[in-house]
């Protein structure tokens, strides 16, 4: 019954890159079949949500120390930099592929113009960077209350 045979797609497509990275060589990696990490930089993701005090950025930092990071703002730019140190010590390893990426990374967000910039809190904890940007109290909602007149 080869018709109940389970389909994998996603191994397919590893099969597909690894092929094409075969025939194109160093269009697709360097020639150990890996990637070229000297000419590649990496992006951290970021979450961005928005609560009725402030706003948070949580961005994704894994094997990032704390001290390789610079949160900064100016003219309402916040801009998170940094650098990923590669390991230097191989301890004799023979690597065949390499596909972490390191060096240095660069994200910038416009900031909303009621925000209070200098009551930004940083945290740093298991690889992720949390920042918390309060709203400036003009920008916070307020309640008026309605008052009927008779």
């Amino acid at each position: 019954m080869n018709y109940l045979r389970a389909r994998r797609p996603v191994g397919n497509l590893f099969n597909l890159h690894n092929q094409m990275g075969k025939v194109f060589g160093d269009l697709l990696g360097s020639e150990e079949g890996g990637m070229d990490t000297e000419s590649t930089t990496w992006i951290p993701t970021v979450d961005i949500s928005e609560t009725e005090n402030g706003f948070e950025i949580h961005a994704e930092l894994p094997g990032v120390q704390e001290s390789d990071v610079n949160v900064s703002v100016t003219d309402n730019l916040l801009t998170i930099k940094g650098e990923k140190h590669q390991e230097s010590e191989t301890d004799g390893k023979n690597y065949h592929r390499v596909e972490r990426r390191y060096g240095g990374f660069q994200r910038s967000f416009t900031l909303p113009r009621n925000i209070e910039t200098g009551s930004i809190n940083a945290g740093f904890k298991d690889g992720v960077l949390t920042l918390t940007i309060p709203k400036a109290e003009a920008a916070k909602p307020t309640e008026i209350p309605i008052t009927v007149n008779s």
